[in-house]
């Protein structure tokens, strides 16, 4: 008899498809489950890697053992003329359905009903603002001054709208970084908590913030519709929530995103100083195709390979063509050249001369621009023309006092 016919009659394949689906339901109640109770997260990592390290184990003990109708034996102890394997088979074949069936059931659970209580129900009229209410003891501290912006949900039908959607909740994270009283926790720290099972409590004790902002983004032909709720991630009480439904222009699009970075300066009396008003009153291009080239260069040069910069140059360069102005286009041309030379092999001198130029014409266009700023810090610095470089990272924090990408070159 072969292996695989006799791993089949032992029924090591029905075992290992059970646990596996057990296993599977174990971890994901205890995802929903445990942070509940606010246990740490180690608890959930240990957790799992048992119920993985059990796999194995499941297997050996399906090929070792045999069960009979006067219970547990080892295989080699059983008759072969006296087995039922293959009752025992029918058996695990209707558990494993029942299982398959219960999992099921938790998919929808966990996507409906879960979802459906965590999310901002829209209003079917339009934007409706929740009142901010009174600090009862006058101004928040520092720390009541911070917030973390989640990622944002994609709740359009088209999956391929995953790149606008982090496209906005990029710029959000920029406009809301221009109100210079605010902490504003980094992208790169807010990423990791994209489809998180923590809880808000959670995620501000870990991030060192007393707000979060979380939301979602719907786009369906010529419409976008942004929900927005500021979150006290203490209490879990909503300070501040909206809905904006508008026709989907890029005009439209800035106005949102410095509407809520607003409406966030004023929930937690963070004031805005006349230049920060000016910058978020800035609209980068009126061209949404151009805007749509640049979140998508964006997306591109964040995955570092060599094929991505290529698609991130080819983005740029396509929102440039789009709109000879987008000044930020050219800082991300600017940034994806210098990039190339890390990861792609262009000679050093090369990617620094295309970057040169391309940040050059991104400050002849916005002198005001940090992240131009910041380009060109980077370039100053791989010449090793540091006097110069602590200059421009300077000037970039001088505009936008809580850009993350200046401090961690600078």
């Amino acid at each position: 008899m072969s292996l695989v016919a006799e791993l089949k009659r032992r029924n090591v394949f029905r075992v290992g498809a059970a646990y596996a689906i057990v296993g599977w339901l174990l971890v994901e109640v205890a995802s929903v489950i445990l942070p509940t109770f606010k246990t740490p997260e180690w608890v959930m990592q240990a957790f799992t890697l048992l119920v993985i390290l059990g796999f194995p184990l499941a297997l050996i003990f399906a090929w070792a053992f045999e069960l009979t109708p006067e219970g547990i034996k080892r295989e080699a102890d059983v008759d072969r003329a006296e087995s039922i394997t293959h009752l025992t088979g029918r058996k695990l074949d209707f558990a494993i359905i029942g299982l398959l069936l219960a999992a099921v059931v938790f998919l929808v659970f966990e996507a409906y009903i879960l979802e459906s209580e965590s999310e901002l129900v829209p209003s079917p009229v339009g934007p409706v603002s929740v009142p901010v209410e009174p600090v009862p003891n006058g101004e928040p501290t520092a720390r009541e001054k911070s917030i973390a912006v989640l990622p944002l949900a994609n709740r359009s039908a088209n999956e391929e709208d995953a790149f606008f959607v982090d496209g906005i909740h990029d710029d959000i994270l920029a406009q809301v970084s221009k109100i210079s009283a605010l902490k504003v926790i980094s992208r790169t720290s807010v990423m990791e908590y994209r489809n998180t099972t923590k809880n808000l409590k959670t995620i501000g004790q870990e991030l060192g913030v007393a707000t979060v902002l979380e939301g979602g983004v719907q786009r369906a032909g010529d419409r976008v519709r942004i929900n927005v709720q500021l979150i006290d991630a203490k209490t879990d009480e909503h300070l501040w929530a909206d809905t904006y439904d508008r026709r989907l222009t890029a005009a439209n699009i800035f106005s949102i995103q410095t509407e809520i970075a607003a409406a966030i300066a004023n929930a937690l009396r963070a004031t805005l100083a006349t230049e920060g008003r000016e910058l978020l009153n800035t609209v980068p291009t009126e061209n949404m195709a151009a805007l749509e080239a640049y979140f998508r260069g964006k997306q591109s040069m964040a995955k570092r390979s060599v094929a991505a910069l290529a698609e991130a140059i080819d983005d740029f360069n396509r929102a440039i063509e789009l709109d000879p102005r987008f000044a930020l286009a050219y800082v991300g041309l600017a940034d994806s050249y210098q990039l190339q030379s890390e990861y792609s092999g262009l000679a050093v001198e090369e990617a620094l001369a295309k970057a040169q130029a391309a940040t050059d014409k991104a400050l002849a266009l916005d002198d005001r621009l940090a992240e131009a700023y910041t380009s060109l810090g980077g370039i100053e610095h791989a010449r090793n023309n540091y006097e110069a470089a602590e200059a421009a990272f300077r000037r970039a924090l001088e505009l936008n006092p809580n850009y993350v990408t200046a401090y961690h070159w600078y």
